[in-house]
């Protein structure tokens, strides 16, 4: 059963349901990275994140270099669950 205002739920409650990246590409989340430093953002190609590191990887409370060609910056993994919009991955 899902809850009256999905809108006023954290995305930290939806980690049980959604906890590694084969569960956020079967439930239709959109996963970005966004660098701390520069601010480039990034949409992740989950199934490519599936085929390189594996079906059990998890990208939360999980930080990765910065692609960005000369920048030394981490980038945050932000989520979006259907009809949500994005945020942080971070969760106890």
């Amino acid at each position: 059963m899902g809850h009256r205002n999905p809108d006023r739920v954290p995305i930290a409650y939806r980690r049980s349901r959604c906890e590694t990246v084969v569960d956020m590409l079967r439930e239709g989340w959109d996963v970005i990275s966004k660098c701390q430093e520069c601010g480039l953002i990034m949409r992740l190609d989950l199934k490519l994140v599936i085929r390189v590191s594996g079906s059990n990887v998890t990208l939360w409370n999980r930080q990765a270099r910065c692609r960005r060609f000369g920048c030394t910056g981490h980038v945050d993994f932000q989520a979006r669950a259907p009809g949500e919009w994005h945020e942080a991955l971070s969760a106890e």
